[in-house]
């Protein structure tokens, strides 16, 4: 797998249900059984995320986090990351007004102002990767603590505290046939400020591309504050469990 390159953020997407092992990806057949809800194929190695389906804790990846070559960066592919087609509804990828330590400009996940429903993708990890994927993101400790610093992350690049904060924002249909009810997901911090057009709406993904983001940053240009939650619960120290259900039209 080729190294991610921040030039194309949010990066590639696989072609469908994945597993991301080892440097490696591999195509997932999915079941209609929300426990075992996908087959590895044959000659795919045993891991934690394969053979324990059932446990892992699923969020959102609207950003990087879709991209196999990211979590391997960050080294979340160590004990299996999975990631399966999703739908979001009400919620929108917009690019924020600044740049990572990588070089990229990141997406946030805001409010649409319009009814829409975005095509993303959810990630699975075991529980002990969990930790590791709130450091990589700056996870906000809503409670007043802050989060265990990594001195090593993965990638070389740990985001202030504070930058995301994981928020459970409502049902999310997942490959056509389950649904997250109560779906996590990184949502911006207090102080995130969001690219917008000439109009004072978000400049989202994809129809803006990384180029076209970084030259409005490059150029001042317009640009708010998110401000203050809505429709999100904020989760307080570990995550939850965020099991998988069969959805209701599911046959």
């Amino acid at each position: 797998m080729p190294a991610f390159d921040p030039a194309s953020y949010p990066g590639p997407r696989p072609c469908g249900p994945v597993l991301v092992l080892d440097g490696a990806c591999w195509s997932l057949a999915l079941t209609r059984d929300p426990r075992r809800p996908w087959r590895a194929p044959g000659g795919a190695p045993a891991c934690a995320a394969s053979s324990g389906a059932d446990r892992l804790r699923w969020s959102v990846a609207y950003g990087a986090n879709a991209s196999p070559p990211r979590l391997v960066a960050k080294g979340l592919d160590r004990r299996g990351a999975v990631l399966l087609p999703a739908r979001v509804r009400g919620w929108v990828p917009a690019f924020e007004q600044r740049t990572t330590s990588y070089g990229a400009v990141p997406l946030t996940l805001v409010r649409a102002s319009a009814p829409r429903v975005t095509a993303t993708w959810v990630l699975g990890l075991t529980e002990p990767d969990t930790g590791v994927l709130d450091r990589s993101e700056g996870r906000a400790a809503v409670d007043g603590t802050a989060p265990v610093a990594d001195p090593t992350p993965a990638d070389g690049h740990t985001p202030p505290t504070g930058t995301y904060r994981l928020c459970g924002i409502g049902e999310v249909v997942v490959a056509e046939r389950f649904v997250l009810r109560g779906a996590l997901a990184y949502l911006p911090g207090p102080s995130t400020r969001i690219q917008i057009d000439d109009a004072g709406a978000p400049r989202c993904w994809p129809e803006v591309g990384q180029r076209q983001a970084r030259a409005h940053l490059d150029a001042g240009g317009p640009s708010r504050r998110v401000g203050a939650l809505r429709d999100a619960a904020p989760i307080v120290g570990a995550w939850p469990e965020t099991p998988l259900q069969r959805a209701a039209a599911d046959p």
